[in-house]
This record gives C-alpha cells, structure tokens and sequence, in this order.
C-alpha cells in the first residue's frame, strides 16, 4: 500500500517538474468553515485565500442540497442515500484532519465547475509524503473519477489513474470506509460510473445522465447496473413490462436495497 502511494508522489513530482505551468505553494493552512467537504476547500496561502478542488477524485455530499449527486453517490457505492451523506461527513472530518498541519498545494489553477459562488480551481494537495486524494480512495471515503490533470506526460496522467483505481478496489476489498456497508455485487466500478458522466476540466455543467431503460436494456446494460448479477438480469427480463421501481420487488434477487440503489439510474419508458 506505502509503495503504491509512494509511486503516486514520485509520478507526480517527476511530471511536475517538467512543466512550468504548474505551480507549488507550500506552508498552505485550512481555512474552516461551514463550505466545504472531502474534496473541496478553502486554504490559505500567504494573504490570499483560494478554493481548491481536488483532482481525480469525488468525495460523497454532506447534505440534500444536490439530491441527485447524493443518489448518485450512493448508487456507485452501493449504500443508502443517507448513509452516502454520513460518508460525505466522514471524509470532510477526514480532510480536516488531513489538514491540521500546514501543507502542499500543486496546482495550475485550472478552474473546477461546480456550484461555489468563488471561483474553484483544481489541485492536488499533499502532506508529510501523503496525497489526500489517495488518502481518501485507500480510506473508503472517496471514488476515483475519470477527471484527469492534464500532465504534460500523457503516459504519467494514465498511470496514476490505474494506481488510484488500485487503491479503490483495495479499498472495497477489504470493506473500508463506505464499502464497509456496500450491498454491491459487482465489482466492476468503472462501467457504473459510466451511467453518470462527471465533467471534464473546464467544464461548468454536469452531462445529461445515461439511464437503462429496464424494459428495453440488453444483458450488458443491466449488468453494468449495481447489485445486478447474471440470474437477476434474466429475471428482470423475463418480469417485462415493468411499470416502475414498485413492480421490482416481485423480481427475484432484488430487495429493498438494491432496488433504492437503481433509483436515479433507471426509466421504464
């Protein structure tokens, strides 16, 4: 696990170094307040404070505010919508933590979309040898995304997304963080983020949602749902026409749970 992260640094400082655009600002602080969560925040740098967006990785909400993020989340994990939020305030304690200590910001203030009423700007923060955003993937407490820093190294950028998917099946192996309470069944994490695209860089809006139509997706689409195996394809093949969520629970190998986790990701129509 210590090599993994420790190939993250190295990767990261070799790309760094190869390109002027990036910037380090060390002896950074936290500055804490009501607005932030696992992934996004404000530090203070000299006299000026920024929010900073984490690359690479989506941390859960820590309220309804964005209801469909929340049920998004929740579905890629596998967890409750409230549960899901109770992970979102777990990784926020996690970064605070993370952050007591003075620390270092790599950016290129390359602008993060999202609904701040400041300007965000992506960066990759980094503690005594430890990078947060692995730090939460290994803890649980975040996924991995398919946002990408735009190293000037194509090669080093692809790398350091199979290290951090690494650190995320890790995570889910060994049931830590959110994954403690996943009720997934499939472990192919990178096809059920693909029902919800997240935005490129520079991006200011979401891309419209993928849904599976459960009265018209084939075998593929279904399995790509979470929760949904083999014998529970077939079965919700075989239960068509399905009026909605209600008419799941007559469909074998589907409980409440997973059935919540297929809301936000399904239409019947």
């Amino acid at each position: 696990m210590k090599r993994i992260l420790l190939a993250l640094l190295t990767l990261f400082s070799s790309a760094l170094a190869a390109s002027a655009a990036w910037q380090t600002w060390d002896g950074c602080t936290l500055v804490a307040d009501q607005y932030f969560d696992g992934d996004s925040f404000q530090v203070k740098r000299g006299g000026r404070v920024y929010v900073l967006r984490l690359y690479f990785i989506d941390a859960p909400e820590t309220d309804q505010s964005y209801r469909a993020r929340v049920e998004e989340q929740a579905a890629f994990f596998g967890v409750s919508t409230a549960q899901a939020l109770r992970g979102g305030a777990q990784a926020r304690a996690f970064t605070e933590r993370f952050l007591a200590r003075p620390f270092r910001v790599f950016t290129r203030l390359q602008p993060a979309p999202g609904a701040s009423r400041r300007q965000r700007h992506y960066a990759i923060v980094e503690r005594d040898g430890w990078r947060l955003d692995a730090a939460l993937v290994q803890a649980g407490l975040a996924r991995v995304t398919s946002e990408v820093a735009n190293f000037p190294n194509a090669e080093a950028g692809h790398r350091r997304s199979l290290d951090l998917r690494r650190l995320e099946e890790q995570a889910a192996e060994s049931r830590r963080g959110l994954w403690a309470l996943s009720q997934r069944t499939d472990r192919r994490l990178t096809r059920a983020e693909a029902l919800r695209p997240r935005p490129g860089p520079g991006a200011t809006t979401l891309p419209a949602p993928h849904f599976v139509n459960l009265n018209t997706a084939g075998t593929s689409d279904l399995l790509a749902l979470p929760g949904i195996g083999p014998k529970t394809a077939a079965a919700i093949i075989a239960a068509r026409p399905l009026a909605g969520l209600a008419a799941l629970d007559a469909v074998p190998g589907l409980g409440a749970k997973k059935i919540a986790a297929l809301r936000g990701l399904v239409i019947f129509r």
